[in-house]
């Protein structure tokens, strides 16, 4: 992507010495009237490309203004509060904000060559006696709650940040949401986005390959509300310097359990994969901690009997199924052809011979020579070895050739 085909190449660069030295504004005040902070919190890069990406779909693209603020102040000023689409009014006022010119109806661009804030490019109206919807009332408690989370942002922090702030960031969401007991899958789905944004966001993993969206402003902000927190209180800076420290064994054994109840809770298959999923680790990852591999191993045994246990019952079920089929055939004078038996119970013949041990065994004392015929059985369209000495010469036999011989075969056995 070049700088060129940006859609809103206006974003601050970092401050120059030479644009401080004109503007006569000390740094750290020229970097407050930027998005630099907000950047540096998240761990990104200022670099425009990938701060475009970073905002896309979460800032205008056109003014959007405060007419009320705007007659306020002297001098007017345009607050980088704004500029977020998330933010519906200003908060002060209790009023939407407007994007267009109230007097001729033309967008407002961000940069104008002769900066004139509270006068519209267009038709020199001016602004700030322009009128604003009030804020419904259902909005009042987010707008109030977006609007502290981004003046955070855009305010320098108490201490300087970690070297790894994202790392810090997906751990405090990863707790999170295990708290709640919402799996990666889940949560991506509330999102409406794809399982990498949430397991970038949890882990900070990185996926260069085309076709793999990047993680968003917005993103962050549509997660945090579904864990139910604002990003003031996922960012508070003494929760993420308690996670500094990396866990102990002891404590992912804890977030192991309380996963597991969670998994009880719901009615979710208990297994490493959904267990590792919830604590946004893998599954080799945890099986290095012994206690955790002991724990693991046994849910993964007792998934096992579980499963055991319910093939037994589908068996039970199978056979008082196939005994009737099989004796109605008998009654009939029909040849017993076994295929056809597991074809009309849904099942296929070599499936259910290694699956089901008791079928296998009725099968044998049901038709003993057609059963072995079949254990012979080399072409599944219309051709069968027969059960004759491996230094035989005979040719296999078709279909109809095979019933014929299977029941002569049949009928000699059962003659006194």
């Amino acid at each position: 992507m070049r700088l060129g085909s940006l859609k809103c190449p206006d974003y601050p660069a970092p401050a120059s010495p030479g644009l401080v030295q004109i503007a006569n504004v000390p740094v750290a005040r020229w970097l407050d009237m930027t998005f630099f902070h907000l950047v540096q919190r998240f761990g990104r890069s200022m670099h425009p490309i990938a701060l475009h990406k970073f905002l896309a779909g979460s800032i205008s693209s056109t003014l959007r203004y405060c007419p009320m603020c705007l007659a306020e102040h002297t001098p007017a000023y345009y607050s980088l509060l704004w500029r977020f689409l998330v933010l519906p009014g200003c908060l002060e006022h209790a009023v939407c904000f407007l994007d267009q010119c109230c007097h001729c109806g033309s967008p407002l661009p961000l940069l104008r060559r002769i900066p004139q804030l509270t006068t519209c490019p267009t038709c020199q109206g001016d602004l700030s006696i322009c009128k604003a919807s009030p804020l419904s009332s259902y909005v009042l408690e987010p707008t109030y709650k977006y609007t502290n989370d981004l003046k955070m942002f855009l305010a320098p922090g108490l201490r300087p940040l970690e070297k790894e702030q994202a790392k810090l960031i997906g751990k405090r969401f990863q707790l999170l949401r295990l708290q709640r007991g919402l799996l990666i899958p889940e949560v991506a789905s509330l999102m409406g986005r794809e399982t990498s944004i949430v397991l970038h966001i949890d882990s900070v993993r990185m996926f260069r390959h085309s076709g793999v969206k990047q993680v968003r402003l917005h993103d962050y902000v549509r997660y945090a509300d579904i864990l139910g927190y604002s990003l003031c209180e996922i960012f508070d800076e003494t929760s993420l310097q308690d996670l500094l420290m990396p866990a102990s064994e002891e404590q992912l054994l804890e977030q192991a359990e309380q996963a597991i109840h969670q998994l009880k809770a719901r009615s979710k298959p208990i297994l490493p994969g959904t267990i590792a999923d919830l604590m946004a680790m893998s599954k080799s990852r945890l099986k290095r901690y012994p206690r955790i591999k002991k724990l693991l191993n046994k849910w993964e045994q007792e998934r096992k009997r579980e499963r055991f246990l319910l093939d037994s019952k589908r068996e039970d079920t199978l056979i008082k199924q196939i005994e009737p089929i099989l004796q109605q055939l008998e009654a009939c004078g029909e040849p017993l052809v076994l295929e056809r038996v597991c074809h009309l119970v849904g099942l296929t013949y070599r499936w259910t011979i290694r699956k089901y041990p008791r079928i296998k065994a009725l099968f044998q004392v049901s038709t003993p020579a057609y059963f072995w015929l079949c254990l012979t059985f080399r072409d599944s369209e219309t051709r069968w070895d027969t059960c004759a000495d491996e230094n035989s010469q005979q040719e296999p036999i078709g279909l109809l050739s095979f019933l014929i011989y299977a029941r002569a075969f049949t009928e000699s056995e059962t003659e006194p």
